[in-house]
C-alpha cells in the first residue's frame, strides 16, 4: 500500500507525463520507490523509462522485481523491457524455461549494431554486467557462434565463460559445445546441464564447505565465495573434476589455509595460481 506522499508523488508524475516531461515523471516516481517499494510504482517507472529512451534502466528495474511471472502486469511489462532492449536471447530463454508458455515478440538489434556490439566486446580486457548484457541483442546464429569462439579462448575470465555456459543452458541448446577449463578442451550439451546453483555436485559441496565453519560465523562468507570462484572456474564439467565433493570441500579449505590440498592438490593449484593463504 502506497502512503500520502507516494500518491502525491504518483500524481505529480502523471501531470509531468501528459505534458511530456517524461525526465521530470521518472524523477518523481523515483522520489516515491525511496520512500518505499511498491510494484505498481515501479510499474510505472518502468514504463516511463522506455518513454524516455532509457531502456537500459527499465531493464536494471524490472530484473529487480522479486518475481516477474505471477502478476501478469509485471509480465507484459517485463517483454517490453525486452522489446525494447532488443533482447531476443533472453526472450528465447523466457520461451525455452517456461516450455514455451511465455513467448515475447522480440527482435534483435540490426546487423549493423551487432557488428558493432561483437566489435566493442573483443576490444574489452574486462567486461561488466551493462557490456554483456549488449550481446543479448544479437540474433541467435550470431549469438551462439560468438559463444562458441568464446568458450575456446583459454585467456577468457572464467565468470565471463560461466555467464555464457548458463545462458546457453538457460536456450535449452542441443548442440554440443566445446569449453576450456584449465588447459582442457572438454564438451557439454546445454540442453543436458544444470545450472550452477541447481547442480547436484556443487550443492553437496556447498554445503559440505558451510558446516565446515557452522562455528565460525564470520568466515563462512568468505569461504563460501572461495567454494564458488573453485566451482565456477569447473563449470559446466565440474563432474568430471569432483568426484567426492565432501573431499573436495575439505581439500579446498586445506589448501586455502596451508596450501594442503590432499587428493586435489594438483587440481587446486591449476586452480589458484598463485595462491595467497587464508589466516
Amino acid at each position: 500500500m502506497t502512503s500520502v506522499s507516494q500518491e502525491n508523488l504518483r500524481k505529480l508524475a502523471i501531470e509531468a507525463e501528459a505534458g511530456g516531461d517524461y525526465q521530470a515523471a521518472c524523477g518523481h516516481l523515483e522520489e516515491a520507490l525511496r520512500l518505499g517499494f511498491d510494484e505498481d510504482l515501479a510499474l510505472d517507472l518502468s514504463r516511463l523509462l522506455r518513454l524516455n529512451k532509457e531502456e537500459d534502466q527499465a531493464y536494471a528495474l524490472i530484473k529487480a522485481l522479486p518475481d516477474l511471472f505471477s502478476r501478469d502486469k509485471v509480465l507484459e511489462e517485463y517483454g517490453q523491457v525486452l522489446a525494447a532492449n532488443n533482447f531476443l536471447i533472453e526472450a528465447l530463454q523466457v520461451k525455452h524455461l517456461t516450455e514455451g508458455e511465455v513467448d515475447f515478440p522480440v527482435l534483435p538489434a540490426d546487423k549493423k549494431e551487432q557488428e558493432k556490439i561483437l566489435l566493442a566486446f573483443r576490444r574489452k580486457q574486462a567486461v561488466s554486467q551493462s557490456q554483456y548484457e549488449q550481446l543479448l541483442k544479437l540474433d541467435l546464429p550470431t549469438y551462439l557462434a560468438f559463444a562458441r569462439s568464446l568458450l575456446l579462448d583459454p585467456l577468457a575470465n572464467y565468470a565471463l565463460r560461466l555467464a555464457v555456459c548458463e545462458d546457453l543452458v538457460k536456450l535449452g541448446v542441443k548442440e554440443e559445445m566445446q569449453v576450456m577449463i584449465l588447459g582442457d578442451l572438454k564438451s557439454f550439451v546445454p540442453a543436458e546441464t544444470d545450472l550452477l546453483k541447481q547442480d547436484p555436485v556443487y550443492r553437496e559441496f556447498i554445503t559440505s564447505l558451510a558446516s565446515r565453519y557452522q562455528n565460525r560465523p564470520s568466515e563462512l562468507p568468505l569461504i563460501l565465495a572461495e567454494g564458488n570462484f573453485a566451482f565456477g572456474q569447473l563449470y559446466p564439467c565440474q563432474g568430471d573434476y569432483v568426484t567426492n565433493p565432501d573431499a573436495f570441500a575439505r581439500d579446498l579449505t586445506g589448501f586455502l589455509r596451508q596450501k594442503r590440498g590432499g587428493e586435489s592438490q594438483d587440481l587446486l593449484e591449476k586452480i589458484y595460481p598463485p595462491i595467497a593463504r587464508i589466516n
